[in-house]
């Protein structure tokens, strides 16, 4: 029957569609009616009797009844839109107020966020101080202590609190906003080399060898912030690397990006431990999980990126792309 598609469709048309679009459509059922009514008013086509419109089994109906059917019909449509667009409406305003409200729950959140970082940002840094001073108490004791256990005991002291202190500063480079770059015109190759000669007596004791390879690839960046990236892959990578082997350093250009890999023989990337750039994410026994995830801000910074995999043979690759004569992003926050 006619009324079984109208009714929903005009119901359809209200909540999903444009005013004027709907409009046209309800208009369109409207005169469709009319002239249903029409054709059956004026017996046009005789088997034609619209239970709608009035019609149906029997004798055939007056036209004043089919014309008042009709109208009745029509007006349905009319007040079927205009339900639609009300439920339309509705579901809008409720739409809102619940996108507002988290939102303003997703605000509240990263208030406390950043009231946290920042009061454990100020807890890290005063915890720094009383360090220092026990580094240094122990320090004093070691001089008037004889070569034995309590000197041994003393060095542990000292190297732990060495261990603390590397880990505050780290969580502290990590909660704070990464400072503007300084950009000056670097050799990728040179800030290599620096960083081999840096960790040569590192790696000497553990049986490792360190090498550079590659070309000269002349960079924009801030040396100081690149150098900190390259030292905690290296350090990284002797960690890892196992008495006897090399520790490779290569720098090259592809394309429009420089390029400089640090490559280890160690146990490579463990799949189980997830996202190694996440902080608090570390396969060292005694790490923090925040160094890569600072290099990493720190190669993004630079409009480049830092990835970590699997070196074919055994071990892992991380890989610094950075681009030659890209944008750079200051004061991006470490993430």
């Amino acid at each position: 029957m006619l009324e079984r598609p109208a009714f929903p469709m005009a119901l359809l048309c209200g909540s999903f569609l444009g005013r004027r679009l709907a409009g046209i459509l309800a208009a369109f059922q409207i005169s469709a009616v009319c002239a249903l009514a029409y054709v059956a008013a004026h017996r046009l086509v005789p088997d034609l009797h619209l239970v709608v419109l009035g019609g149906g089994a029997g004798p055939p109906v007056p036209a004043t009844y089919i014309y008042s059917h009709a109208a009745m019909v029509s007006f349905v449509i009319v007040i079927t839109g205009q339900l639609g667009r009300t439920l339309e409406r509705v579901f809008r305003t409720t739409l809102r107020r619940s996108i507002a409200a988290q939102q303003e729950s997703l605000d509240v959140y990263n208030d406390r966020v950043r009231e946290l970082t920042a009061l454990s940002a100020e807890i890290a840094h005063e915890l720094k101080n009383p360090l220092a001073s026990v580094k240094g108490l122990a320090a004093l004791l070691a001089q008037n202590v004889q070569e034995g256990k309590s000197t041994e005991r003393l060095g542990v002291l000292r190297g732990e609190v060495d261990r603390m202190q590397s880990v505050l500063e780290e969580f502290l480079t990590f909660s704070r906003p990464l400072l503007p770059l300084a950009l000056v015109p670097c050799d990728l190759a040179d800030i290599a080399k620096e960083v081999v000669a840096l960790h040569e007596g590192l790696a000497q004791p553990c049986g490792l060898r360190i090498t550079t390879s590659g070309s000269s690839v002349p960079v924009r960046c801030d040396p100081r912030k690149l150098k900190q990236v390259l030292i905690n892959l290296v350090q990284n990578a002797i960690e890892a690397s196992p008495a006897g082997s090399t520790v490779e350093i290569e720098t090259r250009r592809v394309e429009q990006s420089a390029l400089v890999r640090v490559s280890d023989r160690g146990h490579g990337v463990t799949p189980a431990l997830g996202d190694l750039f996440e902080p608090g994410v570390t396969s060292k026994p005694s790490g923090s999980g925040i160094g890569l995830t600072i290099a990493r801000a720190l190669a993004r910074q630079h409009g480049g990126e830092l990835d970590l995999g699997p070196r074919e043979g055994g071990g892992s690759v991380a890989e610094v792309r950075l681009p030659v004569g890209g944008e750079v992003q200051s004061g991006a926050q470490a993430q």
